[in-house]
């Protein structure tokens, strides 16, 4: 089957496929429209640029069908002003209620993630929901468990986090690693894929954005990361397979408490080269 189908009574020829096209996979033929570069077919990651940016609706890719392409009813969808708004007064939620979020709102919550860019568009990445305060608090105790390793064998990465101390609140009963969180979400990804952190970083900011238009928090659980790349235990105790590796974990769930300001940052540091 051909990657591309034109439908030449609607194509124009003005060549936007082509120059949008990442991997410059398409050829303008002054008779034939967009066309696949011969032998360049393969290298097609399935983006749908090409489908996408077509006004007249002329082109097809079988890698990312038309028919499953959905409208953009305006441009930009968000004013700048609404947006700047959200990214300013999102916050780092470490209170939470204790009720958990319905797997509906988090099933909702997730598809953002889907919509997130990745390198060479390659969808490598799964989620784990970590569902309820019991499962957190399993996982809660993996890490403080391998703390307290890395504080009798005096490692630096336990001095310079103060492992120590993380571990005497737990012990009375404080949770400073994973604040209360009744709901964790955790990616992982195939090992020493170079490129799965970044890809991580920007699918799971995907969801904390998200999050604030669902009435969610979200905050990094970097303990609990840390944890997973100096211990294989707790990929284990996900039931992550041994050729995959967590590339990120993040606490979800309820706020406690709704923030009225927008806290300042120091000012941008800004440079040019002209």
């Amino acid at each position: 089957m051909a990657l591309i189908k034109v439908d030449p009574e609607k194509c124009d020829m003005d060549a936007r496929c082509v120059e949008t096209c990442p991997v410059h996979i398409l050829a303008l033929d002054p008779e034939k429209g967009p066309v696949v570069r011969e032998g360049r077919a393969k290298f097609c990651i399935g983006c749908g640029h090409c489908v996408a940016v077509c006004e007249t609706r002329a082109l097809d890719n079988v890698r990312n069908p038309l028919s499953q392409h959905s409208p953009i009813s305006s441009w930009p969808p968000v004013s700048p002003e609404s947006t700047l708004e959200l990214l300013k007064s999102r916050r780092s939620i470490r209170c939470y209620r204790e009720e958990p979020v319905d797997k509906k709102t988090l099933e909702e919550l997730m598809e953002a993630a889907r919509w997130a860019p990745a390198g060479h568009n390659m969808r490598h990445l799964s989620y784990i929901i970590v569902d309820g305060r019991d499962a957190v608090l399993r996982v809660l105790g993996k890490v403080v468990d391998w703390m307290r390793e890395m504080v009798e064998a005096q490692d630096s990465l336990a001095l310079h986090y103060h492992f120590d101390a993380l571990v005497r609140a737990h012990e009375r009963g404080e949770d400073r690693i994973l604040r209360g969180a009744p709901q964790l979400i955790v990616a992982h990804a195939p090992k020493g894929l170079w490129i799965a952190q970044i890809d991580t970083a920007l699918a799971l900011e995907y969801v904390e954005l998200y999050a604030v238009s669902l009435g969610l928090g979200t905050c990094w659980a970097g303990f609990v990361q840390v944890c997973a790349d100096s211990s294989p235990g707790l990929g284990e105790f996900l039931g992550i397979p041994e050729d995959r590796a967590i590339t990120g974990v993040m606490m979800v769930g309820y706020p406690r408490y709704t923030y009225r300001s927008i806290p300042t940052r120091a000012p941008l540091d800004l440079s040019w080269i002209e």
